[in-house]
């Protein structure tokens, strides 16, 4: 039982020794690394190819905050003026969309189908409601 414990106690002191030196692991001239690359655990990391190192880009990279809010637009709001001739342009595109889908020939079958559906339901529920 006392072997057991020892074993125990030795193989978490080795884990544990293990687990904290694996910052120092990757040092390229740590000598845990080199055991490690002796017992073939670690190897080098070869450099990235060439495209990679193009397409990375030039120089440090701007720091974005994260619990910042974005900064203003540029662009001041609409004035009212503005905003209503947006809208009657939206407007206008709507309409002229919904004329073409109403002349689109299987929407009109659809609608006219859905129109002769309402109508029978109306009657089939006109006497029902009646008595």
């Amino acid at each position: 039982m006392a072997r057991a414990s020892v074993l125990i106690g030795s193989l978490s002191a080795a884990a544990a020794f293990f687990w904290i030196s694996a910052g120092f692991a990757q040092q390229s001239d740590s000598a845990l690394k080199n055991v490690m690359k002796m017992l073939g655990f670690a190897t080098d990391v070869a450099p990235p190819a060439d495209f990679v190192l193009q397409s990375r880009p030039k120089g440090d990279l701007d720091y974005v905050p994260v619990f910042q809010p974005p900064p203003e637009p540029a662009k001041p709001a609409l004035k009212e003026k503005d905003l209503k001739a947006v809208k009657g342009d939206l407007e206008a595109v709507q309409k002229r969309d919904d004329a073409t889908r109403q002349a689109f020939p299987p929407t009109a079958k659809a609608m006219a189908e859905e129109k002769a559906a309402e109508a029978k339901k109306a009657k089939a529920n006109a006497p029902a409601a009646s008595q």
